[in-house]
């Protein structure tokens, strides 16, 4: 029986260009990691230290940084950013949370929700589940979710985590046979490095693509092993998007490059997509190295004056709220 990648129908438009479709927010700007000519930029991911028991940590360690090694290569051909693995993380919490110490983490879930959460519990209501109860909070039938927190206004990342399904689906690491049925061990069941390159993906401003031959396609089944190797339209992504030698690239007619903003918000996509928090009042772009701490003080000072705070409310439908009640990170996939 195959396992479908879910896709959440949204309110978000997105950009098909050469082969791939990047992500891009209700004012029309396109998810990226700032990169500001002619420095070369970069972003670090951790895993988080529990791994995945039934699998063996070590075996998904080596998947996850395998993964981000795909798309690392293409940076390393034609980019401007390296995607850098930092140190194994204690953190089993996804999210973005303002003035909070952030890490763009990954991890497996181990327990289903549904069997550890009481029906009654307010993290239903919030989507808080997944980190309250470190429990796997997504639709039946997904497979991961990457959670990204971005300038609405200008599209730029600033935090993304992934989170892969170990409580209802098995995971695998081997190469080969894909299993037959009934049969989940020394077999290709659901595949951790074929999952995880896919999320990478949106982790990096992405979003699903309708091609069957794309590593970011949305339908896949056990024994899949396919998205481990990038596809032509994603390679060529990296080097439309993050191109050596220059600025990150917006998807604005004005070509303003990595660009900036005031407005922010939060989503989740993948064999499941994360969505999360934002500051909504335009500004200003943040093109330059020079102008990280005075954006940072801007994003405060929104805060401090009533700014608007998106927060998912499902799919990728953002409600608008007072900042105050979205400091607790509610992500919700946005497939």
């Amino acid at each position: 029986m195959s396992a479908a990648f879910l896709l959440w129908t949204g309110l978000l438009l997105a950009q098909t260009d050469a082969g791939y479709v990047r992500h891009v927010t209700p004012e029309g700007h396109c998810l990226h990691w700032p990169v500001t000519a002619p420095t070369r930029g970069s972003v670090t991911f951790v895993q988080s230290a529990a791994g995945d028991p039934a699998v063996g940590p070590a075996d998904v360690f080596d998947a996850v940084t395998r993964a981000a090694g795909s798309w690392q290569a293409e940076f390393q051909r034609c980019g401007n950013l390296d995607l850098l693995e930092g140190p194994r993380s204690a953190s089993r919490t996804i999210g973005y949370t303002l003035l909070g110490a952030n890490e763009n983490l990954v991890l497996v879930r181990t327990r289903n929700c549904a069997d550890v959460v009481l029906a009654g519990d307010p993290c239903h209501s919030t989507g808080s589940c997944g980190n309250a109860y470190d429990c796997w909070d997504g639709v039946a039938g997904s497979i991961a979710l990457t959670f990204t927190t971005y300038f609405l206004d200008g599209g730029v990342l600033v935090d993304a985590d992934i989170e892969i399904d170990g409580a209802t689906h098995v995971l695998s690491v081997v190469d080969a046979p894909p299993c037959p049925p009934g049969v989940t061990q020394n077999c290709v069941a659901t595949d951790v490095r074929n999952a995880a390159t896919h999320e990478f993906g949106y982790f990096l401003g992405l979003d699903p693509s309708p091609d069957p031959a794309s590593t970011m396609f949305l339908g896949t089944q056990p024994g899949d092993l396919s998205k481990r190797v990038l596809d032509p339209g994603s390679r060529q992504f990296v080097c439309d998007v993050y191109p050596a030698g220059r600025s990150s690239q917006d998807c604005v007619a004005d070509g303003t490059g990595s660009g900036g903003g005031g407005g922010g918000g939060s989503g989740g996509t993948g064999l499941g997509n994360g969505g999360g928090p934002g500051i909504g009042s335009p500004t200003s772009g943040c093109s330059t190295a020079a102008d990280e701490a005075p954006c940072a003080l801007l994003l405060l000072a929104l805060v401090a004056l009533g700014g608007r705070w998106a927060r998912p409310g499902g799919a990728r439908l953002r409600l608008r709220d007072r900042p105050s009640q979205a400091r607790t990170p509610s992500p919700r996939p946005r497939r």
